[in-house]
């Protein structure tokens, strides 16, 4: 992965300021970092089809991939695809750095209104346009697991707030009895 972004700048600075707080363009950008570093130009078709045939190539689900933004109603990407990539960041970084770049719920960037406990049970990244919220990430459970989950509404009327109650809820659930 890139470890340092131009000039020394650490990556994981970059990614916290890209998870956090969902700056979509520096994800975008990051894209076409990667693509330079990878083939000497920038180049996000050329990148998105190394990324699917290399890191991603055992997904469960096949990726429909245009861009980095986030933005784009013409990424398809399935929970299960989801959780396994969170699983792959999983199984290849410590949890300490991992939960330094997610949104922690009830104390930063895009959660810091929602999932709140006593300690932090919720690190996970969303993802919201009109009609459209998404979370994926980890949950800590009561008893000591870290689990992997994946929500992705759509088609709902109006504001995403009752489909994050729905969400908290189950969340809680699952933080106190260690399942569904």
């Amino acid at each position: 992965g890139i470890q340092k972004i131009n000039s020394g700048v650490s990556a994981d600075s970059v990614y916290q300021l890209m998870m956090q707080e969902s700056n979509n363009f520096i994800a975008e950008q990051l894209l076409l970092v990667a693509s330079n570093q990878v083939f000497g130009v920038q180049n996000t078709e050329k990148i998105i089809d190394f990324m699917k045939d290399i890191e991603f190539h055992d997904l469960p689900d096949e990726l429909i991939w245009v861009d980095g933004s986030g933005l784009s109603r013409y990424n398809l990407f399935t929970p299960r695809s989801m959780v396994k990539i969170v699983d792959n960041i999983y199984q290849e970084f410590k949890m300490e750095r991992i939960l330094t770049l997610f949104p922690a719920g009830g104390q930063s960037g895009t959660l810091r209104n929602w999932y709140k406990g006593e300690t932090p049970y919720v690190f996970a990244k969303t993802g919201t346009m009109s009609n459209k919220h998404c979370l994926t990430g980890f949950v800590k459970t009561n008893d000591g697991k870290t689990l992997i989950f994946s929500f992705m509404h759509n088609n709902y009327i109006g504001s995403s707030t009752p489909v994050k109650k729905e969400m908290q809820k189950i969340l809680e659930f699952i933080r106190d009895n260690g399942t569904i």
